[in-house]
């Protein structure tokens, strides 16, 4: 029976995995393509009388709505009930048109309120699922709804072009046709809750660095990208979304050639609305519009305030210089989107009342285990009996679980954040040995340090301390505010890890008048334990400072701040601080203590982390590569005490490996959410089999990159205030294929601890594309899940300077021990084109082409022929 409303049409599309009709690459959205939007006029068709009547209630509100509440619908306002979120409009409750709040993503629903912490797009891409993408999307919309939110601003599907970048933890890798399906399966499962998904950031957003100087916006940089590469690379991800409805899509902060984001037509209505066909509305990026301008070129809402879609907006109207009807356009865009989903007459897919925790759990568990990806194998995995007989591991991942790094994500429910140790201990029932080796807790700097004390001001009182170590018992009153200053001395020279720890309060800390980190700081209602990879291991956020070169008994002046939690803020108590430090003496017994241990067991695990910003929290782009901390010097320590030694790396982008030559085996679990110490038991022991592949090319070492490549300042560093894509086309595996340089680990590689085979190759037309058919065998002794890729080569005489190898399809396959599978997948005819700019069109070349399969971009078994 067909559908009547849109609520049955949303339980409907929900529900069945042929809404993966999608297609990043695609030619023309046809067939289950367009019926995978959910909730949307799109999907009732634009003639029918379902879409029509949805049309004549929108324009008879808009033209019923006065002037001030047409511009209270197109900027962001302050939440009188004050849940948490990121932004809010006020409903007009006169005409019935409810409030809206909107979310971050793009990991879990970030509020007041708990909701589960699932692992970063990073980790689900890796697992080339997209069923299990689409689950990922259901968790954030149902749990969004629960927590009475309205827009997720997910999924977030920028390419990870540079591995500098800091938020690729947060986007599925640097190929545009995986980014495309990965992001566009989420949006399915968010929108068939009832929650409209909001894609970012639009366009061509890649990197921190110069990206937008929100103190000066005229230091930004310009990014020039080319209409080919833009075409290629950057806009299919969107055009997956289109596809399957996505009802918003947020301006980015950055220009782009010439131009902001938000406020270029060319892009917001020529290419976004004229090419790819999206009917919602554009919201910009938090504090990223520059004019009231912005509204004519096509992006229809501000946040998160109005100061130039409020007053100023209205003035402009009245005085002439903005037509009424840009306005009355993108209030009827929000609407729209409003109607589409129910909201205005009532036929909204119900919100559930509470939360459904185990639920959110297993799905949390699964993308972790899933998205590990197995980088090197030398027997150390799975565990043995005889390893786990004598096991240590060794780390601070190891004792506690890394959920993820920074915000614009749900923390999870803290009372399950259980470590891969105390998981392995529990699920193994034997008695593990642990060192942390690199101490991010540290101990409170002593009072030999401030040899005049440390003196307290605020709170009422002035005195004197001796050190700052006020937590647990010793905790100050709730809602203090206090600053101390003072002489600190450290005792010897070298390189000092500092730390400002605490909770109750935002705090932070600065030495000769230079703010050096700041930790337990509220946004608006609540505060979360993400200043660091982990918290303390009591408990408190931990604000890392980047390393610093002190010298022994020299003075430096020392402020530390403490302000209280207001009253609105969730979990308000005592104000806990403390004054922490990892001195160099410290360090190295730490490391000594590490390798000793090593020594000592059969098999030693050494986790180790990174963060965001070349260190352990924070939000700018990385420097490096390589591991902070000294790790690299741990790891080299511990393998070289027992060369049976383990490596899990629980970062969120590739990193250099001195010590390759004396690691055999290495697991990369990358950022496992809430529920990534149970996740990580299971594959260290063998109960779950990795099958996650690589989503970007790891490099040996920075500068193979293409975007780093010193002979380019242009493509990350800028240079005269632009940063220039010249690579073009030819970033991630393509800019390696082209350069032959040989990656650390290429584009889709993935080990398993079973063996798979490739067989029988049959590629031949089907359509306006082709179907390429093989068989995939399961060689080995355990079951395991496989993901050929299909990858297509560039023809000889192309008129265009084509990828050595791109990826045209691939499948996720599950097999039992000894079993086969023929599998097809089918390559359409985008795949195989270019973006002609001349025309504005695609082109298929002529000439006969690779098919390549394999088990990555480098491990190809079979090879065939298109014509």
């Amino acid at each position: 029976m067909p559908a009547s409303t849109r609520r049955e049409l949303l339980k409907q599309v929900g529900g069945t995995a042929a809404a993966f009709a999608f297609v990043a690459a695609a030619g023309p959205a046809v067939g289950p393509a367009t019926a995978a939007a959910p909730a949307s006029a799109a999907a009732e068709g634009a003639g029918s009388p379902g879409a029509a009547a949805a049309t004549r209630r929108v324009r008879g509100l808009v033209a019923r709505l006065t002037l001030d509440e047409k511009i209270s619908l197109v900027h962001g306002a302050t939440d009188p009930r004050r849940l948490g979120q990121a932004g809010y409009l006020p409903g007009v409750e006169r005409l019935g048109i409810p409030e809206l709040r909107l979310s971050d993503g793009p990991a879990g629903v970030n509020v007041t309120k708990s909701a589960t912490g699932l692992p970063p797009v990073s980790t689900l891409g890796a697992s080339f699922n997209l069923e299990l993408a689409r689950e990922y999307g259901a968790v954030m919309g149902r749990e969004g709804r629960t927590l009475e939110m309205d827009v997720l601003l997910a999924p977030q599907i920028e390419l990870s072009r540079t591995p500098f970048f800091s938020r690729n933890k947060d986007q599925s890798g640097e190929d545009p046709y995986l980014n495309g399906l990965i992001g566009a399966a989420q949006v399915q499962g968010v929108q068939a809750q009832g929650m409209l998904a909001q894609a970012k950031h639009f366009l061509a957003n890649n990197q921190r660095l110069h990206e937008f100087d929100r103190e000066k916006p005229e230091n930004s940089h310009d990014f020039v990208v080319d209409d080919r590469t833009l075409h290629e690379l950057y806009l299919p991800a969107f055009e997956a979304v289109v596809r399957a409805g996505v009802s918003s899509v947020m301006s980015a902060y950055n220009h782009l050639n010439g131009e902001w984001n938000s406020e270029q037509t060319t892009t917001l209505t020529d290419i976004l609305r004229g090419e790819l066909g999206f009917k919602g509305f554009v919201t910009s990026d938090w504090g990223a519009t520059h004019s009231t301008a912005a509204l004519e070129a096509g992006q229809d809402m501000q946040m998160w305030d109005g100061s130039f879609y409020g007053d100023p907006l209205k003035k402009a109207i009245k005085d002439g210089s903005i037509p009424e009807a840009a306005l009355d356009t993108a209030v009827s865009r929000i609407l729209g989107r409003y109607d589409a989903f129910g909201m205005l007459d009532g036929s909204r897919v119900p919100a559930r009342k509470r939360i459904d925790i185990e639920a959110g759990a297993r799905v949390a568990r699964e993308v972790a285990v899933q998205g590990a990806v197995l980088l090197a194998n030398d027997g150390g995995l799975p565990l043995s009996h005889t390893a786990l007989r004598d096991l240590a591991l060794i780390g601070p991942t190891a004792g506690q679980v890394a959920t993820s790094v920074s915000g614009e994500r749900a923390y999870g429910f803290e009372e399950r954040l259980v470590g891969p140790l105390e998981a392995l201990r529990r699920s193994t029932h034997r008695k593990i040995a642990y060192e942390a080796g690199v101490d991010l807790t540290g101990t409170a700097v002593p009072a030999s340090a401030f040899p005049e004390g440390l003196t307290r001001k605020g709170g009422g009182t002035n005195k004197t301390d001796n050190t700052i170590d006020f937590v647990g018992d010793k905790a100050l009153p709730v809602g203090t505010t206090a600053e101390w200053t003072g002489t600190f001395v450290p005792p010897t020279t070298g390189e000092y890890a500092l730390k400002i720890q605490g909770w109750g309060a935002a705090v932070s800390l600065s030495l000769d008048g230079v703010e050096l980190t700041t930790a337990a700081g509220a946004r608006d209602s609540f505060a979360r334990k993400w200043s660091s990879i982990v918290p303390t291991t009591d408990g408190l956020d931990n604000g890392q400072a980047e390393p610093v070169e002190l010298t022994g008994g020299k003075s430096y002046k020392v402020a530390i701040k403490a302000t209280g939690w207001a009253a609105t803020v969730a979990e308000r108590g005592k104000v806990q601080v403390r004054f922490a430090w990892v001195t160099p003496q410290q360090r190295a017994a730490s490391i000594a203590a590490a390798a000793r241990l090593a020594g000592r067991v059969h098999t030693p695990v050494v986790f180790a982390f990174n963060g965001s910003g070349g260190s352990v929290g924070g939000g700018g782009d990385f420097t490096t590569l390589t591991l902070p901390a000294h790790q690299d010097e741990l790891i080299t320590a511990v393998a070289r005490a027992n060369p049976r030694t383990v490596v899990v790396l629980t970062t969120g982008c590739p990193a250099t490996m001195p010590w390759r030559g004396e690691v055999g085996t290495i697991l990369h679990t990358g950022y496992v959410g809430q529920e990534g110490g149970w996740s990580t038991a299971d594959l260290l022991t063998g109960r779950a089999n990795p099958s996650g592949k690589a989503t970007v090319t790891w490099p040996k070492k920075d500068t193979d990159h293409p975007t780093l490549d010193p002979a380019h300042p242009e493509r990350y560093y800028g240079v005269d205030g632009v940063v220039t894509y010249s690579e073009g086309i030819f970033t991630g595996y393509r800019g390696f294929d082209k350069a032959d340089i040989d990656p650390l680990f290429p584009f889709g590689h993935g080990l398993s601890y079973t063996e798979f085979g490739y067989s029988r190759l049959s590629v031949h037309r089907a359509g306006a594309g082709h179907e390429v058919s093989f068989t995939v065998t399961n060689r080995g002794r355990r079951k395991g899940a496989e993901v050929p890729q299909v990858y297509v080569g560039a023809p000889r005489g192309a008129e265009v300077d084509m990828a050595v190898k791109t990826l045209a399809a691939f499948d996720r396959v599950e097999l039992r021990a000894g079993e086969s599978r023929r599998v097809t997948v089918r390559v359409d005819e985008r795949q195989l084109s270019y973006w002609d700019t001349d025309g504005a069109r695609w082109v298929r070349p002529e000439g006969r082409r690779a098919v390549y399969v394999g088990a990555s971009s480098r491990d190809i078994r079979l090879t065939g022929v298109v014509s």
